[in-house]
């Protein structure tokens, strides 16, 4: 049984995406876990710098247009 895995392991390894972790060695349900936090975290710093350059925008448009 190991033999296959030795031998087989590196051909499914090639097809797999990086980013898929099931089945694959030295990849765990916690790396994934902490791979979508830090993703999300990343996406909700970047919603709250776009707001804040918009607020920005829109308060210096009125300031110019009362």
């Amino acid at each position: 049984m190991m033999a296959a895995v030795l031998v087989l392991d590196p051909v499914f390894e090639a097809d797999l995406q990086p980013e898929q972790y099931a089945y694959r060695r030295d990849r765990s349900a916690l790396a994934t876990a902490n791979l979508t936090n830090q993703t999300v975290n990343n996406v909700r710093t970047a919603r709250g710098k776009i707001m804040a350059h918009y607020n920005f925008a829109l308060s210096f448009i009125l300031f110019l247009y009362p």
